[in-house]
């Protein structure tokens, strides 16, 4: 069970494997990749694993900080690629003349998305959605209302399952980050103490 559980992280590492930044630098590095899909799901397994009652006696801490980086990477990414879907659904809206709304009717709660009839697009895939809505806005577009209202039905499903994976990805991260910190916490209190210890040490 312990090997299969580093050949997980392993893969999940591989696959987006980045240098991270030092802690006092804020901003991301722009080699981190976009997982596809089921990559992601490998690095959320992971996690899931190492939370579990039996997980937290295979993972050490350096697994589970490995995998919430891993996890926040994606986490910034996602973000981007939601705010990239609102504000093509924006312009679709008030460009193309797409009324799908009515007021309030987009606010959307990440914990009560529905997704039973949704299907997550490959990153290829949904980049080639999101050109032809640019492509249909352009002036050279020729889409009619109903190109553009089925690209804003596309975009609208695919925004909804981003924002549900991103729900769950901080769920796990927030989860991970707390247990994590205990650890922590207990390396401040064992550094404090031979601090202690030492200084007692040299006033004898």
């Amino acid at each position: 069970m312990v090997f299969f559980l580093r050949l997980a992280l392993f893969t999940s590492l591989a696959n987006s494997f980045v240098i991270r930044p030092n802690r006092f630098i804020c901003t991301k590095l722009q080699s981190v990749k976009e997982l596809a899909p089921i990559d992601l799901m490998c690095i959320e397994d992971v996690a899931e694993l190492c939370l579990s009652e039996y997980g937290k006696d295979e993972c050490d801490v350096d697994d589970m900080i490995a995998t919430s980086n891993q996890l926040d990477d994606q986490d910034h990414i996602l973000h981007s690629k939601v705010d990239e879907l609102d504000h093509l659904l924006y312009r679709l809206r008030t460009e193309a003349g797409v009324h799908d709304l009515s007021p309030g009717s987009d606010i959307v709660d990440p914990a009560n998305i529905h997704l039973a009839a949704k299907h997550q697009l490959e990153p290829m895939d949904l980049m080639c959605v999101e050109n032809q809505a640019e492509l249909c806005l352009s002036e050279y577009g020729e889409c009619s209302l109903e190109d553009n209202e089925a690209l804003v039905n596309q975009l609208k499903d695919q925004r909804d399952i981003l924002l549900k994976e991103m729900y769950h990805v901080e769920r796990l991260m927030k989860d991970l980050n707390q247990y994590t910190s205990v650890f922590a916490r207990d390396d401040d209190e064992i550094d404090s103490l031979m601090g202690s210890i030492g200084s007692a040490l040299k006033m004898d």
